[in-house]
């Protein structure tokens, strides 16, 4: 398919300023190829490093607010961005789902950071600060278990001895994220060298005994089991020795440790 935004693509050599910090802006950009460090130059140093690459956005925040440029981005590669101005913004938003949906889930951790810190702040001084929300509520610390807990089932990646085991009773499946600082609990970063799994690809389940798969809302290139799309939102009920895919890449299922036992025959 025909990218919509092609039109608007600028292509950016190795060690291209794309902007710095407290430049005025009023656009927003996507990665298309290549890689981009965001960073802030402290004393001759770069500061708060992160290294985007295809499909990560940056400089939202000039756009929606036309704030000035909170850090400085320079490519470390040959790069093609795309651009984003207000006029082509809502082409964007329409064009690409999981672009929007990683800006309001950027946006929402950026509120809940900021709610978080004023209610510490407060609480610093002998101030109760009222929350209608609970859910905005800081957390407490769990202690860390000495031990590591039991697994409960892991991915077999087909055509490769790599083993994803799963500990948690809701595992996120995905690739890294450097826009929101999310890591997947099962983290295909390295084995999607086409980058058809999203950052934020789908979410494994375990309820009452029985594993569900959910695709996540805007995963764009789908979520498998035995060949079958599954809908988006759904819970999908999933058993051991399914086959699953998350985009390309293909797995097997396995509850509990199974995958590590030799197959035996009755005599």
């Amino acid at each position: 398919m025909a990218n919509p935004l092609r039109d608007f693509i600028v292509p950016y050599r190795k060690g291209d300023v794309v902007f710095r910090e407290n430049d005025p802006g009023a656009e927003m950009f996507i990665i298309q190829s290549g890689q981009v460090e965001i960073f802030r130059e402290i004393n001759g140093e770069h500061k708060f490093s992160r290294v985007l690459e295809k499909g990560d956005f940056f400089g939202e925040m000039s756009l929606l607010e036309g704030i000035q440029r909170t850090a400085t981005a320079q490519t470390i590669e040959d790069s093609e961005i795309i651009v984003i101005n207000g006029a082509t913004f809502d082409q964007m938003i329409k064009s690409n789902i999981e672009i929007a949906v990683r800006m309001l889930r950027k946006l929402s951790m950026r509120l809940r950071e900021t709610t978080n810190q004023l209610e510490g702040a407060l609480l610093s001084q002998g101030i109760a600060m009222p929350v209608q929300d609970e859910a905005l509520l800081p957390k407490p610390a769990k202690e860390e278990p000495h031990e590591k807990p039991p697994m409960l089932a892991e991915f077999l990646q087909e055509g490769t001895l790599r083993v994803f085991p799963i500990y948690r009773e809701i595992s996120l499946v995905g690739r890294r994220d450097p826009v929101t600082g999310i890591v997947p609990d099962v983290d295909l970063t390295e084995e999607d060298v086409k980058r058809s799994v999203s950052r934020r690809h789908a979410k494994l389940i375990f309820s009452n005994g029985q594993f569900y798969l959910a695709e996540e809302v805007g995963t764009l290139n789908g979520t498998f089991i035995n060949g079958k799309r599954i809908p988006t939102g759904v819970l999908t009920p999933i058993k051991s020795g399914f086959q699953v895919g998350f985009g390309m890449l293909r797995f097997k299922f396995v509850e509990g440790s199974q995958g590590y036992q030799p197959d035996v025959k009755e005599a």
